[in-house]
């Protein structure tokens, strides 16, 4: 017979869970690969009007949920109006970017964690503010296999 281990739930409040700062933008995480056996990851971030990264590629799912504000995600050549209520799934390797159209936006990123890892958190140790250090920036970039196309 085998036996398992029940995990914990995870019950997080506003404003609750790990806090950090991405190129201007505000994370906070929701749950980690740990937290849900390696099945996905999530991030709500709090951004400002025309923030976001540029055209990039790289090997995780991404899922975007819009909670307030506006954001013009580009995926591929196609650029949509996200809005609150709206939902956006991005599949791995494709092409991808979003600015903030509205003066902020709150946001939910579902992510894969197997490809992940702690990206964002690493990266949010080296570029936590609106201009990053590119020399930084690049051997993180490489090491998770993101690429910026623009």
């Amino acid at each position: 017979m085998q036996t398992s281990t029940m995990r914990k739930p995870i019950i997080l409040g506003s404003g609750e869970g790990n806090q950090f700062s991405i190129m201007g933008g505000q994370f906070t995480t929701k749950a980690t690969g740990e937290e849900t056996n390696q099945a996905w990851k999530i991030y709500e971030i709090t951004d400002t009007q025309e923030n976001g990264p540029p055209l990039h590629t790289h090997p995780w799912e991404e899922a975007f949920y819009i909670l307030e504000g506006e954001l013009d995600i580009q995926v591929g050549t196609e650029t949509i109006l996200a809005s609150t209520g709206s939902f956006v799934n991005i599949p791995h390797n494709a092409p991808h970017a979003f600015k903030i159209r509205s003066a902020t936006a709150k946001f939910l990123v579902l992510i894969a964690p197997q490809n992940a890892k702690n990206f964002y958190e690493e990266m949010g140790q080296i570029a936590d503010s609106p201009s990053p250090n590119m020399e930084k920036i690049q051997p993180l970039l490489n090491k998770y296999g993101l690429q910026f196309l623009a």
